[in-house]
């Protein structure tokens, strides 16, 4: 999907925010600076837990940016798409391998880097319906 689909859905939109939260929390925990977003977006507070008005800001904040980006694929779709492997070891693996340093569970992180694996040595098709998966019904 394009960021733009992705992000109308606030399934998708829960997936985000969780892996900001994962990602936030290794990078306090390795004294990384996680800088903002096009200036704007600070990863931090966006990370941080809060009532319903704060979550509203984040899901508002996640839509607007799927409507400015909404033509976007990842560039590890467009790896997959094409047959190549991803960066999601460098990615999504840099943090998950920071965070067993730091004994801090990365679980989304830990399953979306296994599914992409599976997609990589085709034991698993590019699908949105992967999200269907029983793993994910948490985000609804």
């Amino acid at each position: 999907m394009t960021l733009g689909k992705m992000l109308r859905l606030r399934k998708y939109r829960n997936m985000f925010i969780q892996i900001i939260r994962e990602a936030v929390r290794v990078g306090k925990a390795t004294g990384v600076k996680i800088e903002k977003y096009a200036g704007k977006l600070n990863f931090y507070s966006f990370a941080e837990e809060g009532g319903w008005l704060a979550d509203q800001k984040k899901h508002l904040t996640l839509m607007i940016m799927g409507y400015k980006y909404r033509r976007l694929k990842s560039s590890s779709l467009q790896s997959l798409e094409t047959g190549r492997k991803t960066e999601v070891e460098y990615l999504n693996g840099y943090i998950t391998i920071k965070a067993r340093d730091h004994n801090i569970e990365t679980p989304l992180n830990d399953y979306l880097i296994l599914l992409i694996k599976e997609i990589e040595s085709g034991s698993r098709m590019i699908s949105h319906k992967n999200f269907e998966l029983s793993y994910f019904d948490r985000f609804n």
